[in-house]
């Protein structure tokens, strides 16, 4: 049975940003460049790190800042990015939103180097670290809006809108819609999610995905079925992953129009 992710109450900003560092979370491709990445500024130890500290205390003190940075950066750059893109030309959205939170990273860094070092070790003060901070951040969002996959092209279809409700993990093919309470378990060949809306709203987000309504708690997509069958005496459909879904009598000519003799 596939695993559900924590639910979401709504799609804003802030929700759609914690859904997909929850996601990245996941990612062990987002843990192995943080790692690299730390492992590498450790052993060469920029901003005279070499010099005050030794290897072992030096790959902890930059595992830190890196982790501490990257994590906290995401969050905070994934906001704002999302609030200014509706506004702003993709490009300066990113870059206006990697450099907001630089002050933030640089206050971090500072109060980490407060507790690692004594007064006087490093030769940053605060607005230097600050303009560090606020260039890096700044360079590193841009140049990922750069590398970000264009959207398809008019001859390509575009992923059903609902997928953008899904952690990135969980978004794949969609296979089904059910209602669960106040949400919909969304299901897909990666994983199913729970999303607080309508069945009536997430049905309408599926397109161009070619679905089916088939009971007033379930939605399929046709290419997830893989024959008609019964379920203690009542008509269901079975999908390509095993699941029954049963198909109630509001909807069985249209099942049956479909081309399921259920």
């Amino acid at each position: 049975m596939p695993q559900l992710q924590v639910p979401y109450v709504n799609d804003s900003p802030l929700q759609s940003t914690l859904r997909e560092l929850q996601g990245l979370s996941r990612d062990a491709r987002f843990w192995t460049v943080l790692v690299a990445i730390a492992l590498i500024v450790g052993l060469v130890g920029p901003f005279g790190t070499y010099q005050v500290l030794a290897v072992m205390p030096r790959l902890a003190y930059w595992g830190v800042v890196v982790l501490g940075t990257a994590l906290t950066g995401t969050l905070i750059v994934g906001y704002i990015e999302r609030l200014l893109r509706p506004r702003l030309n993709k490009y300066l959205a990113a870059l206006l939103a990697g450099a907001l939170p630089g002050p933030l990273l640089a206050a971090m860094v500072a109060l980490i180097n407060i507790a690692v070092f004594e007064p006087g070790v490093t030769s940053f003060d605060l607005v230097t670290l600050g303009i560090y901070c606020t260039l890096i951040s700044a360079a590193v969002t841009l140049v990922s809006a750069v590398l970000e996959r264009p959207a398809p092209s008019n001859g390509t279809p575009q992923p059903p809108a609902l997928l953008e409700r899904l952690p990135r993990p969980q978004r794949g093919q969609l296979k089904r819609i059910s209602v669960a309470d106040h949400y919909v378990e969304v299901t897909t060949d990666k994983g199913s999610s729970l999303v607080l809306m309508r069945l009536s709203d997430a049905i309408r987000e599926t397109a161009p995905i070619a679905g089916l309504q088939v009971h007033r708690s379930h939605w399929v997509a046709l290419d997830a079925v893989a024959r008609s069958t019964r379920q203690n005496g009542r008509p269901a459909l079975e999908l390509n992953d095993g699941s029954i879904i049963p198909v109630s009598r509001t909807y069985l000519a249209a099942v049956r129009a479909a081309g399921f003799p259920v």
